[in-house]
């Protein structure tokens, strides 16, 4: 079984070292790989030193380098962590077992602060925010989207379509996961605070609107029937309640006053029967999608048998 540890950095000179000899000392069956994204310091230069093949990222952002190094890479299992040593290899074995076991198609290192420095205040709120959106969203009990620390099987990797650019790969990498029904595990971490002289690249609101809207958008996507429902909900809800103060005040004075409201009432049902519509037809793409991605994954599974059968004879 080939697992491959792969290291996405960005100017993390002072910590890649010792997090590719932390892994390598834990799983030195493993290979280690670096994806240098556009680093200016010498991360790359310490990466290869220690014993890691780099691989370079040319396009800006985590995600293109967690989505570059996953497509050019070929391992059973893949151990994804941050460069910046805030994730032990202490457990490693305890998160590969049940990808290895087929118990899980994903495990997610699920952070506990074992240092106050670990999580800035904004962290933990945004973190809370965003996990308790997804867990509603998606009807699941999450409880910690935006760990970095993941093992994931070859089949999910292969099977994937990521789309993200930046730190809201780990949040697609869940609901991606939800949304063809792979099975997500969850496993208490250790979480230690960075180093002295190492700085989070992560801003709070920038990186967490980009995450938050990646959540929305996804939501849509996988479930554009719900999503439009609720949006139309919102807009029937405003032309209700404007519309029941026109007529309140109609009843009480028999003269139609507020005519600027009424137009907002009529354009808020109108509003609210066109996305509801919409819902509905995008509803019946996405299914007619679903079946073909169905079928093309049936497809692929025929061909991978036909292989072997070709390859045993």
């Amino acid at each position: 079984m080939e697992l491959a540890v792969i290291i996405p950095a960005y100017n993390e000179e002072k910590t890649i070292a010792n997090v590719i000899n932390e892994y390598q000392e834990a799983l030195p069956e493993a290979k280690v790989y670096v994806g240098d994204n556009n680093s200016v310091d010498r991360t790359a230069e310490l990466a290869s030193a220690a014993g890691a093949f780099v691989i370079p990222c040319e396009k800006q952002g985590k995600g293109n380098a967690v989505r570059k190094m996953l497509e050019e890479i070929n391992a059973d299992i893949y151990i994804m962590i941050d460069a910046d040593e805030t994730y032990s290899a202490d457990n490693v074995r305890e998160l590969i077992a049940p990808v290895a076991n087929r118990k899980a198609d994903m495990v997610v290192g699920a952070r506990k602060q074992i240092s106050k420095k670990a999580f800035s205040f904004s962290h933990k709120i945004g973190n809370w925010v965003l996990t308790t959106i997804l867990n509603r969203f998606f009807k699941v009990q999450l409880k910690d989207i935006l760990s970095g620390y993941r093992v994931m099987s070859r089949e999910l990797v292969d099977n994937l379509i990521l789309l993200a650019k930046g730190f809201e790969i780990e949040a697609e990498l869940n609901i991606r996961c939800l949304q063809e029904h792979y099975k997500i595990v969850e496993i208490p971490i250790d979480y230690r605070n960075r180093p002295d002289g190492s700085e989070s690249k992560l801003s709070t609101w920038g990186d967490g609107f980009l995450i938050l809207y990646t959540i929305v958008t996804l939501f849509r996507d996988y479930n554009p029937m719900m999503f439009f429902v609720m949006l139309s909900a919102f807009f029937f809800t405003v032309g209700m309640v404007t519309g029941t103060y026109i007529f309140i005040i109609y009843l009480q004075t028999g003269a139609m006053y507020h005519i600027g409201l009424a137009i907002v009432t009529a354009l808020s049902i109108l509003l609210s029967a066109i996305i509801f519509m919409m819902g509905l037809l995008l509803d019946s793409f996405h299914n007619s999608w679903r079946l073909s991605q169905e079928s093309m994954r049936r497809n692929r599974l025929l061909l991978k048998k036909l292989n072997g059968i070709s390859s045993v004879n």
